[in-house]
């Protein structure tokens, strides 16, 4: 294969191209100016080639579309990354594994500022100990610096100091939370265990610095999501600083990709306020890689905190009473309010929605508003999780939902915990993809990464093969019937993906038209075992025809 070159405008690409929209294989594909000019178009190649087009080929490894990553929160991860203690499941297998961490960074906390750290989703399951460490076991690593284990994006374990600094009586107070109605856990004594949740961006920590930020953005971008052929991401922005910085590190070439941003609602912005940001928003390096596309409700919380909205009731040992069934963050009036607004300025609306009460009241919110086809489609964030009947599937259609689900949470919560805490009801209806596909639905995956995620979770290879394995975390096999094809698998991950930010006509599959984005696979996932899926590499990463992402696997500037 000849040395792959940046500058050139012109090359000749021959592999296993694996377009994605139902076309056949093809093995010849000419890039030109960043866009795909042909597929098996032997005398375009030759002309090419003969203009001094690169030629490379990648010897029978199949070539896909770059991934496509509906929903991250890559900022508030790079933060993480930059400045909290890691003391996730496995590294840390006991509460006392997580205290002797904490107490080994304590050091490094400067005057003024917060020991930070993050566990995993449903972090209380997989310690030993079967429970999150409480306030008194972080008050033995200090009771003068305020002290936070986020365990993934809804719960957090805080320590007296930080309790304090917090106020989290005014969340028993009827303060509103952010990200899901809050929780502040009282004890048998009567105080706070410590344990909060929906409060994380409510909390006084101070702001990290921005240089490290940019930093740490682009740094985690390539090795989190480039580094496994994720070329465009739907961030989940948390303020409105983050959209600068995105495109500061675009036009400066430290952040190949390209980023579809959605204003969370209201820690961002107030609605109103959110829904004008984006309408108006002007990217300065071009809509193709940086845009702002919508904006982020919430209308439940998350299983994790224990209060997302079902239509059963959570079993005894998880439930605060009797008959308890979550907690809805927006009641459906709310919801159509908010969808209204949004279409008056053509803005996107995505909203979380984890339980299927919360389901509910999105579907008829918008069901209320009438007309849902003659709109663009609403995206449910995490619909399709969890589907309690198959009727469900069908208002989804009618009220023209786009699903946004998460493999990578089969895996890591959905089969093992969320049956824990629902009885029966969990039981059934986890990510069923077969269904849902068989029954007209086009959803998309998502990772859905941030603080917290596991370690294989940015992968999409990963989640594909989840899709077709459907293993737990605790390795047993979960409703096998629901299992879909690599091809299928494929689709959800690439041009579903782009097709809910509105970018299907630039990316998601290649096609003569769409931007050279591809990605080139360490061999062709059809012809292995498909335990072997899981962890097939990513040879090399091209966008907009550049290879951003060489054989040696180190970034390179776009």
């Amino acid at each position: 294969m000849q040395a792959m070159d940046d500058k050139v405008s012109e090359l000749v690409v021959r592999g296993r191209i694996i377009s994605v929209t139902g076309r056949p294989d093809g093995s010849l594909m000419v890039v030109r100016g960043g866009r795909i000019e042909s597929i098996d178009d032997l005398d375009d190649a030759r002309d090419a080639e003969g203009r001094g087009a690169a030629s490379l080929d990648f010897q029978g490894r199949a070539i896909v579309p770059g991934f496509v990553d509906p929903h991250v929160h890559l900022e508030l991860l790079a933060a993480a990354e930059a400045r909290a203690v890691d003391c996730r499941y496995p590294s840390c297998k006991t509460i006392d594994d997580v205290i002797s961490r904490l107490k080994g960074a304590l050091h490094s906390v400067a005057p003024g500022g917060w020991l930070l750290a993050y566990g995993n989703l449903f972090f209380d399951q997989k310690l030993a100990d079967r429970r999150l460490p409480s306030r008194v076991e972080l008050d033995s690593v200090s009771l003068d610096v305020p002290i936070q284990i986020a365990c993934g994006g809804h719960t957090s374990v805080l320590n007296s100091r930080a309790l304090e600094l917090a106020g989290v009586d005014r969340f028993l107070n009827g303060a509103a939370g952010l990200w899901g109605s809050p929780v502040v856990q009282i004890g048998d004594d009567g105080r706070p265990t410590g344990v909060v949740s929906e409060i994380d961006q409510l909390l006084p920590i101070p702001p990290i610095d921005s240089t490290l930020l940019m930093a740490q953005l682009a740094e985690t971008y390539a090795a989190e999501f480039l580094r496994h052929g994720v070329t465009t991401v739907g961030e989940m922005l948390d303020n409105e600083a983050s959209a600068g910085r995105y495109q500061d590190l675009v036009a400066s070439g430290r952040f190949a990709g390209r980023v579809a941003m959605y204003a969370l609602v209201p820690s961002a912005f107030p609605l109103r306020e959110a829904i004008d940001w984006v309408a108006d928003y002007e990217s300065a390096v071009g809509v193709d890689r940086v845009r702002a596309n919508g904006i982020k409700l919430f209308a439940d919380g998350g299983y994790s905190a224990r209060n997302a909205a079902t239509r059963t009731p959570y079993v005894a040992e998880h439930a605060p009473h009797s008959g308890y069934c979550g907690r809805l963050n927006l009641t459906r009036s709310e919801i159509a309010e908010a969808i209204a607004a949004a279409r008056l300025r053509h803005v996107q609306v995505a909203i979380h929605a984890n339980g299927p009460r919360a389901q509910d009241e999105v579907v008829g919110a918008i069901l209320d508003l009438g007309e849902p086809h003659k709109y663009p489609p609403t995206r449910v964030e995490h619909a399709g999780n969890l589907v309690n009947e198959r009727r469900d599937l069908e208002q989804f259609r009618k009220a023209n939902c786009s699903l946004v689900l998460q493999p990578g949470f089969l895996h890591n919560f959905m089969a093992d915990f969320v049956p824990m805490i629902l009885g029966d009801a969990g039981t059934r209806g986890r990510l069923p993809l077969r269904s849902i596909l068989d029954d007209g639905m086009r959803p998309a995956a998502s990772s859905d990464v941030g603080p917290g995620a596991e370690l294989e979770q940015s992968r999409p290879m990963f989640s594909i093969w989840e899709c077709m394995a459907r293993r737990s975390y605790w390795d047993l096999h979960i409703e096998p019937a629901e299992a879909i094809s690599f091809a299928e698998a494929l689709r959800i991950h690439t041009i579903e993906g782009a097709r809910v930010l509105g970018m299907d006509g630039i990316v998601g599959s290649l096609d003569p038209g769409k931007a050279a984005d591809f990605v080139v696979l360490d061999g062709d996932p059809r012809d292995v075992p498909m335990s072997a899926i899981r962890t097939m590499n990513v040879h090399s990463v091209f966008v907009d025809g550049v290879c951003v992402l060489p054989p040696d696997g180190v970034a390179h500037e776009g």
